[in-house]
Formats: C-alpha cells, structure tokens, sequence
C-alpha cells in the first residue's frame, strides 16, 4: 500500500463517490504516460529482509499468532503459482537471486521458524492445518488463456500440482529438515486426496498395504529412536504413493479423457514418493558410521514398495498413446521416466543384499568359487 517497491512517478488519483468518472479518466491517461512501475531491486531487497528476520525467529509465532503463520505461508503459495515471477527480463535485469527463489525461501523459513517456536504437540496440527488451507486456495483456479498450455485445465487440479512441486524442494544433503520434509508430506498428501477424490478409503488402504510391507519387522525396533519414526515417516509417504498409482492405473479410461488431471495426479504421488525416498536415507547420511540403520527386512520393504511403484508408472505410462497429439501425455510420460530413474537409486541401495543374490544365481564365478556338494574331497587339504 506504501509503494515501497515502486519507481518514482505519479500515483493515479483514487476515485471517489462525486466525480468518478473523471478521475477514472485522469488516472487511465497518468497511467498510460509514465504510471509507476515495480522496482525489482527494492523488492528483492524487502524479500531478502523478510527473509533475515523469519530464519532468527524475531517474527513471534505464539497462540493467536498460529492462525496468522498459516495465512502467510498460504498467500506466499499462492504467490509462488504467478508466472510473473519466473520472467526471465524480471529477473536477469536485476542482481542477486530469482525472484520465485526468495518466496520460496520466505516459505522454508516460515515453516522452519513455525515449527522451532510452537509445541511439539502442537506442529503436526499446525502442518495439518495449513495444508488444508493451501490445498484449498489452490484448489478449482481457472484454466489458462489461450493458447496457454493450460487452456484445457478446467477443473484447476496443474496449479494444485505446481503449488506442492514448488513449495519446498526436499533432498538428503546438509541441509536437509525434517519439519520441511514433513510439510510437504502432509501437503502432498492431502493434495492427492483432494486429486483423487474418488478414493474414500485413504486410510484403510494405506493402513492395509503398510501393514503387509513392515509384517517382518522387529516390533521391539519400530519405535523409540529418530531413525526409525523417519522410516515410519518414509514408509506412509512411499505407500500413499502406491495407493494413489495403483487408482490411475486401474482406473485410466477416465484419466486419458482428462489429461490434465492426469498429469497433476501423477506429479502429486510422484512427489509424495520422493519425499519418502528422501526421509528414507535422510538417517543414512546423518550417521557417521559405514553400518547400515535400518535392518534387513525394513529396507527389503522399502525395496518392495519402491518395486511395485516402478511397475505402476511403466503400466500408466503404456496407456499414454499418441504422446504427439496430446502434449500432457506427454509430459506425463516424460515424468513417470524421470520419476523411475530417481527412485531407481534408491531401489538399488535399499536392498543390497537382494540384488547380490540376485546376481549370483547366473554367474559362472559364483558358481566355480562355490565346492560342489558332490565333490568326495571338498573337505580335504593338499599336503
């Protein structure tokens, strides 16, 4: 309201009740000649002191204060969706970074800065809620112009994708956070379900194929340690991931007449597999030590669950034909390959043991380094 971020120049006079007309007409010719336009440098520059003050927790997230959090991470959401923060004149005209990539940090410090000032008791309820409130203002937004590639999304559901592919960016690295991997989590999560309304029985599915997964655990080595409340954490996300591909792919005939649904559908559980994959090795790489976290049979379910996602996107992805005529087919292709490739990797070192077996059944080597049971003098020396 202050122009604190515009260049000088006439501000356009506000109309009132008496002489609206003319004052309309002024500020149409102030504003065709040399209206005030937006100052990206100045407001890079307040984006970056939003930043600063949320990251040392001097903007204070207490009791009422909760409500105001989840309204400010929901307008930067909604903010993150316009296209004008990704124009390249915007932002190559002007020094330091992007402009979509400092909402995006305004967005990870407010989650970071929520979840370090409030209750322990209190941040799951928090994350819940505002992840419903994001799902619902990016929820049912009209369709692209023209032209757009959106142009046919009349139901809303890309820019509901869009808002969880951009909201956070989640990897196992240094500087990785549980509270953001759980944010997005949750908002993945209550994405796909908000996608995929047809499913009325989330919980009963995931309850169900979670417990078939984890039948070999330990139950004795299931709780009490952060490493495994993380695979509690990674193993709901990898699971609500199949539930959601398993519907696409049994259900496709409706999904390949709404090909923009599909395409959001797929991107939503895509994401929720990945942000378990990264909880998944997020111990891994926090231990110090070579010795494995997780036991045997917890990563051999992990193993399967990733498996059986593999199998869901290759089968969704035969159903994509005609990929030329149809542009979200294609993307939706492109995706599930990529999506493949990224939890191939962890596929591969959540089972070691698995594919080391695997692949002595059919080597000569294995098979000449092993004595034959037949062999009389297999239990004797040379002299």
């Amino acid at each position: 309201d202050f122009g604190l971020w515009l260049e000088h120049g006439p501000v356009p006079p506000a109309a009132d009740g008496n002489d609206g007309d003319a004052n309309h007409g002024v500020a149409m010719k102030i504003s065709e000649k040399n209206s005030r336009t937006v100052d990206m440098c100045v407001l890079k520059n307040i984006l970056s002191l939003w930043v600063a003050l949320i990251r040392r927790n001097l903007v204070q997230i207490r009791g009422d204060d909760e409500d105001d959090s989840v309204k400010a991470l929901v307008a930067f959401t909604r903010v993150g969706l316009d296209p004008h923060l990704y124009s390249a004149g915007d932002c190559a005209d002007t020094c330091g970074e992007p402009l979509h990539a400092l909402v995006q940090q305004i967005s990870l410090a407010l989650i970071r800065s929520a979840t370090s000032q409030l209750d322990g008791s209190h941040v799951e309820q928090w994350m819940k809620r505002a992840a419903g409130r994001v799902v619902d203002a990016c929820s049912e937004l009209s369709a692209g112009a023209e032209g757009a590639a959106d142009s046919d999304d009349v139901d809303g559901y890309l820019p509901l994708a869009m808002a969880v592919k951009r909201m956070c960016f989640c990897e196992f690295d240094n500087d990785f956070s549980l509270d953001i991997a759980l944010m997005k989590l949750n908002f993945a999560e209550q994405a796909l379900h908000n996608c995929l309304e047809e499913i009325t029985d989330w919980k009963d599915k995931v309850k169900e194929r979670a417990d078939f997964l984890c039948k070999d655990w330990d139950k004795k080595n299931t709780s009490g340690s952060p490493a495994r409340d993380r695979l509690q954490h990674a193993m709901h996300a990898l699971v609500t991931a199949e539930v959601g591909f398993q519907w696409i792919e049994e259900d496709s005939e409706p999904f390949m007449r709404n090909h923009p649904h599909l395409l959001a559908a797929v991107s939503i559980a895509g994401e929720c597999a990945l942000v378990g994959t990264c909880i998944f090795w997020s111990s891994q790489s926090d231990s110090q030590s070579e010795e494995q976290v997780y036991s045997a049979e917890e990563r051999d379910a992990v193993h399967e669950s990733i498996s059986n996602i593999e199998d869901l996107c290759d089968g969704i992805k035969k159903e994509c034909r005609a990929v030329i005529a149809y542009p979200h087919l294609r993307r939706t292709k492109e995706y599930l390959t990529r999506l493949s490739k990224r939890l191939g990797g962890t596929k591969g070192k959540s089972s070691q043991d698995k594919r080391r077996k695997r692949r002595e059944q059919g080597s000569l080597d294995s098979y000449f380094s092993r004595p034959s049971m037949s062999d009389p003098f297999r239990d004797t020396q040379d002299s």
